[in-house]
């Protein structure tokens, strides 16, 4: 018995459409690391699919058929990502609407040349259809917004946003799965008219959704920030208060012995000696004053990771800005203990701690900018540990930028950099399976930092740079070796 060309067509149609929905799970949880047993189960798996899915949609139910597709696929890439099913099936529900949303519109593009040229041929219209739902897939996740990502859905899932989109999404799928089935049948124009009415309002919703969830996430950690600013800054209070105590109780108990001196001088006697005697003592006790006004006003104590090596390095650090005349500054997000103990060893941070905030001195010494600064932030930032070194200094040379990991290279040969650093700093991104990031928002300016030097223990062990200068950087990256973006 042959087989039918509508259901051939399907069939192809649905390995295709699961294998779009394979790529947009993977982009919308940013997922990166595909190996090649991965995608051997998933090609196995789609094959199986799409037969039991053929065979459901002609011969029982074609709503029972998404529904298992959507429910069967989310399960299967459960757990291959290794996620929990619930949340896996929510993604691929997702990963169905966005897919089966540029399907209708690619049906649509590809329908008036259809109703106008009258092409007979099925698989050259499905040819055409797919390739529009693949440029019109590829481009939402050019978008700036979602190319790294789905950013709510790392967080917890039951919330009115995710609930408002799923619901959104759901619809979406129904009407563009029943529609899309007949486009080529005799449809009536209200249909059709009511499918674009209702498509056009959920994507709205879905638009505003997402911005407001933004906007959202904005606040919330603008709220944050103040509040840690705002704590930072009574402690700041309370150390003055106790400063201004304790330079009060050292005044109180000089004064008196100051003005006893000064009786002694009224009465002195013309001998030479109690002159010398006397003079001796106003001496001494100015320089005992001036020591204990030392011994308050020492260092700004920096907070502490409570790991003494590297605390130790960074008071270390803390005196060199000091000896060249920068403002260091230190934020420590959460405790590090997990983090030395499990992804990098004790002495490769340190290691890694000092090269960077060398490398930092150099740049800010060799800029003219008379916003001196250094900032470093070290802990645990969006469920990942990283260490950050902000500086005013001057920017990598591009050269520089290109040959880092590969070649000792160096900005600040004249002033002592030999490039070793960033070598080593490359070796241990290597066993640390660690990312580099460099952000550069702008040039020199004054009252902010130029760039930004990241180290992200993300298990991904990329070389990404993004800044305002990634169109000249683009051109000198002849290997394709640094991952670019634009700021």
């Amino acid at each position: 018995m042959e087989l039918r060309t509508d259901i051939i067509v399907y069939f192809i149609e649905l390995i295709v459409v699961n294998f779009f929905v394979y790529y947009s799970f993977q982009k919308i949880l940013n997922i990166r690391n595909i190996t090649m047993k991965k995608l051997i189960i998933i090609l196995f798996a789609n094959t199986i699919i799409s037969v039991i899915g053929t065979y459901i949609e002609f011969w029982i139910n074609a709503f029972l058929n998404l529904i298992l597709l959507v429910l069967i696929n989310g399960i299967i890439l459960a757990k291959l990502n290794k996620n929990k099913i619930g949340y896996s099936i929510i993604v691929t529900l997702i990963s169905y609407s966005i897919c089966m949303m540029c399907h209708g519109i690619a049906v649509i593009i590809v329908y008036v040349p259809y109703k106008l040229i009258h092409i007979e041929n099925q698989y050259l219209n499905l040819i055409f259809i797919l390739i529009i739902q693949f440029v019109f897939i590829y481009r939402i996740f050019k978008i700036k917004r979602l190319k790294n990502g789905f950013d709510f859905l790392n967080n917890k899932l039951n919330n009115e946003n995710t609930d408002i989109i799923a619901i959104n999404l759901f619809v979406i799928v129904m009407l563009i799965y029943c529609l899309t089935g007949s486009i080529y049948d005799e449809i009536t124009k209200n249909l059709l008219i009511t499918f674009i009415i209702l498509g056009i309002t959920m994507v709205a919703v879905i638009q505003k959704t997402f911005v407001i969830y933004y906007k959202q996430k904005l606040l919330n950690d603008t709220i944050a920030q103040y509040e840690k600013d705002i704590k930072e800054k009574d402690k700041k209070i309370k150390n003055l208060s106790n400063e201004k105590y304790e330079i009060s109780r050292i005044s109180h108990e000089f004064y008196n012995r100051q003005k006893a001196l000064e009786l002694k001088v009224k009465e002195m006697l013309t001998e030479t000696s109690d002159e010398i005697g006397i003079l001796d003592r106003i001496e001494n006790l100015t320089n005992e004053y001036s020591q204990n006004l030392q011994s308050i006003k020492g260092k700004d104590k920096l907070p502490l990771t409570n790991i003494p090596e590297i605390d130790d390095m960074f008071h270390y650090m803390q005196s060199e800005c000091e000896e060249n005349n920068i403002d260091f500054k230190l934020q420590i997000l959460e405790e590090i203990y997990y983090l030395i103990n499990n992804i990098i060893p004790k002495n490769k941070l340190e290691t890694l701690i000092g090269d960077l905030l060398r490398n930092a001195i150099r740049a800010v010494n060799a800029s003219d900018n008379s916003y001196k600064s250094i900032l470093t932030i070290i802990g645990k930032k969006e469920n990942c540990y990283e260490l950050c070194v902000y500086d005013s200094g001057i920017e990598f040379e591009i050269e520089t930028l290109m040959k880092l990991g590969k070649e000792r290279a160096t900005t600040h040969k004249k002033i002592g950099g030999n490039g070793i650093g960033f070598m080593t700093t490359f070796q241990t991104l290597k066993e640390c399976n660690a990312s580099l990031i460099i952000e550069e928002k702008h040039g020199i300016q004054e009252n902010d930092y130029t760039k930004a030097v990241k180290i992200i223990f993300d298990r991904k062990c990329e070389y990404k740079i993004c800044s305002y200068r990634a169109d000249n950087l683009k051109e000198k990256d002849k290997e394709n070796r640094i991952i670019l973006e634009k700021l």
